[in-house]
């Protein structure tokens, strides 16, 4: 991956971070974005994100996420200057999950 792409996807996760806690502040407050990925074209951003809570929380989160997807998009195509406006794909990512998982296993042990 290039050093350009890299520099990106920090970027676009710095201001997706920023724009989520600042316009969407009690609604997104058990959000954390935790990943971006963008593709080489640049013409998508897979947003990698956890939630503080149960499953429920978790559908909500995305129902949440998805539903603000075009103003999320919008805001963030202001703050960042880029050719393309990248899609944002926003996907679950149970790392956190399966690390505490394995911290219980441990302690069991």
């Amino acid at each position: 991956m290039s050093q350009r792409i890299l520099r990106l996807n920090q970027l676009v996760y710095q201001e997706l971070n920023i724009i989520l806690h600042t316009l969407f502040r009690d609604a997104a407050t058990r959000i954390s974005i935790t990943e971006v990925s963008l593709s080489p074209d640049l013409h998508d951003a897979y947003i990698y994100f956890s939630v503080i809570g149960d499953g429920n929380g978790i559908q909500e989160a995305t129902k949440f996420l998805l539903r603000n997807a075009k103003t999320l998009r919008q805001t963030l195509c202001q703050r960042i200057r880029l050719r393309f406006s990248p899609r944002l794909n926003f996907k679950y990512d149970n790392s956190i999950v399966r690390g505490q998982n394995i911290l219980a296993t441990l302690d069991s042990l």
